[in-house]
């Protein structure tokens, strides 16, 4: 948000002179706290901030009195902020300072909300199944997607470090590509370690897109509360929109060795062609070696 000082008003909270001993009071990469003192003809809103006053384009969602919250970005060529947030009470209108670890992470989180980004793996490479029909290999590549996705890539520099990770590897994760975005990963490994949930998108073969999402989900085998006995399972959930049999859904929950599949669509006639298969399905997996504790078909709606 590029701002410019004003002049010829109140000179206690005018700047002395933007470029000069004025600005060294702020610094870049810092939060501050800003208030609507008015308006000009031209709708150019004056914020205080400190003891200067800069001119902004807002909008015409603000009004005088209005506090705003702030970071400063630099001043080449002008004084340049960006808004955070709006609706703090007077008592806040002070200068916020954080340490420098939170500031950075707050830095990174903002430019991944202004840059759309979702809290997901996108996949930047060519479909991930050359050959669908193979599912050992199938397997291998889903896997590889979300190890080799960046989210855990400073474990994986922690284990190169001990031996335990090859450079090869470490060398094809997105920190390592050419104009590599920190905000991208750092606000997806924020929400993974929150939400313990991973999601990956992408072509999962030519010309098919593939939701994907991986999350922890634990349930108590006893009421008594923090039982021994807890299970936690792992949650796969697949979305996918076929050209013929339309969107679909398997959801996986892997608790110990046994597997549970639940298959939605969305589609009737495709949910009647699941019904139909679910015997054959149910083979398949007993002869990959997987033992199945249930396979159902869950009526769409």
């Amino acid at each position: 948000m590029p701002t410019n000082p004003i002049g010829g008003i109140n000179p206690t909270v005018a700047p002395a002179g933007i470029g000069q001993s004025s600005q060294a009071t702020l610094r870049v990469g810092l939060e501050y706290v800003g208030k609507i003192i008015s308006f000009d003809p031209a709708g150019i809103a004056e914020v205080q901030i400190g003891d200067q006053v800069f001119g902004m384009k807002l909008g015409n969602n603000f009004a005088v009195g209005d506090v705003l919250h702030f970071r400063f970005l630099g001043s080449d060529p002008n004084p340049t902020f960006l808004l955070l947030s709006a609706g703090a009470n007077q008592s806040a209108f002070e200068n916020v300072i954080l340490s420098g670890t939170s500031l950075l992470i707050a830095q990174l989180q903002d430019e991944a909300q202004l840059q759309g980004q979702l809290s997901k793996v996108e996949s930047l490479l060519p479909p991930m199944l050359q050959n669908p029909q193979n599912s050992q290999l199938t397997a291998a590549q889903l896997q590889n997607a979300i190890v080799m996705s960046g989210l855990f890539y400073e474990s994986h520099l922690a284990n190169f470090a001990k031996g335990k990770w090859p450079l090869n590897a470490l060398m094809k994760e997105p920190q390592n590509r050419p104009n590599f975005n920190a905000s991208q990963i750092v606000n997806k490994q924020l929400d993974a370690l929150e939400n313990q949930t991973i999601r990956w998108n992408g072509n999962i073969w030519p010309g098919q897109l593939m939701d994907w999402q991986v999350a922890y989900e634990q349930e108590q085998s006893s009421s008594l509360p923090h039982d021994d006995n807890t299970d936690q399972a792992i949650v796969s959930v697949i979305e996918l929109d076929l050209p013929q049999l339309g969107k679909v859904q398997a959801r996986l929950t892997l608790r110990g060795n046994a597997l549970s599949v639940q298959l939605k669509a969305e589609k009737p006639q495709t949910e009647n062609l699941f019904r139909q298969e679910i015997s054959g399905l149910t083979n398949t997996f007993n002869a990959n070696g997987q033992e199945l504790k249930a396979m159902e078909v869950i009526t769409h709606g």
